[in-house]
């Protein structure tokens, strides 16, 4: 039956490489000097609970001259599978059929842009430093600057397959000393120099289901003569059962009994008056019952699969019913 799902996510900054630093004694050039693990995150992507984790990056500029200002910006680089729909969003992948979207932003909720995305991402995260001297540290007015992995709620998502999900990307960092009017948003061309930090990003995700989307089954008014002589499909009516499951995840759906069953028959009660009544499957053939569940597939997790119950009650009937109102109701269980 359902079990709660926990998705980790672990994602280790690697060592810095600093690249494309001018050399000599005037020499400017940046670098991280500290940087933190995001940790571990807990997700459930089919019950949409929002998930994030934050990390933090610092860095130090230096320059053999007093400089009066460092632009930064900075972007994520990923290959071909893993840039998402948008320049501001990423894959991961399990296979060639299974991926997980997210997106990373600054403490002031800036995304950060994929590196030669196109027009859209030469924003990247921008850090404007000023002041003399020949080292600054670089921050979040004195804290280290944050970023903060979100997972994209579940209409974003598509073909999230359960199981562990890793990929490696790179967060590049680059720098311009006094800057002037330079624009991360023209993609800060000519730069002092590079910072290239790789991260490798690792998530797990657990086989999930839950219903959504259901629909009561409603005979509407008859009159009890009406009712009696109707023909076996006279009175029918539908109702849906709703599910929704992380891709590709086999389940079951069984219908039970209800309160009032006699003899293997489901039945409506009004206080000691019953209706005899039966649930079909879709197409209102195959009855719908524990020994006789449905069966399906998990389909990308922004969407439902949706279940057509089929209703009907067991006329003609040999005596009118009496006038009033009958209910019944019974448990779905869906197995995955």
């Amino acid at each position: 039956m359902t079990s709660l799902p926990r998705l980790l996510v672990l994602i280790p900054f690697a060592a810095l490489a600093l690249l494309s630093a001018p050399t000599g004694a005037q020499a400017q050039t940046c670098k991280v000097t500290g940087i933190s693990n995001i940790g571990t995150t807990q997700v459930d992507i089919i019950a949409n609970t929002k998930a994030s984790a934050t990390s933090a990056i610092t860095y130090q500029c230096d320059s053999g001259t007093p400089f009066t200002d460092v632009r930064l910006c900075i972007y994520i680089r990923a290959n071909g599978t893993q840039t998402g729909p948008n320049d501001y969003s990423y894959y991961q992948t399990k296979d060639a059929d299974s991926r997980l979207l997210w997106e990373m932003t600054d403490g002031f909720n800036r995304r950060l842009a994929r590196d030669g995305g196109g027009s859209a991402s030469t924003g990247g995260i921008k850090l404007y430093v000023v002041g003399g001297g020949t080292v600054r540290t670089i921050s979040n007015q004195g804290d280290p600057l944050r970023l903060v992995l979100t997972y994209l709620d579940r209409q974003q998502q598509d073909r999230v397959r359960p199981g562990t999900y890793t990929d490696t990307y790179q967060l590049v960092s680059r720098y311009l000393f006094n800057s002037g009017n330079a624009s991360c948003e023209a993609g800060l061309t000519n730069p002092t120099g590079s910072i290239v930090t790789p991260i490798t990003v690792t998530s797990t995700v657990l086989t999930k289901c839950q219903f959504e989307n259901f629909q009561d089954i409603d005979f509407g008014s008859w009159g009890s003569v009406a009712a009696a002589r109707a023909s076996a499909t006279g009175v029918r009516q539908f109702g849906n059962v709703g599910i929704r499951c992380t891709y590709q995840t086999p389940y079951s759906i069984a219908i039970g009994d209800g309160q009032n069953v006699s003899g293997g028959t489901r039945r409506m009660r009004k206080g000691t008056d019953t209706l005899a009544y039966a649930l079909f499957q879709p197409g209102c053939n195959l009855a719908w019952t524990t020994a006789a569940p449905l069966a399906g597939t998990g389909t990308i997790v922004s969407a439902i699969n949706n279940h057509q119950v089929c209703g009907q009650l067991t006329t003609p009937l040999a005596t009118a019913p009496a006038a009033g109102t009958y209910t019944d109701t019974v448990v779905v269980t869906a197995t995955f």
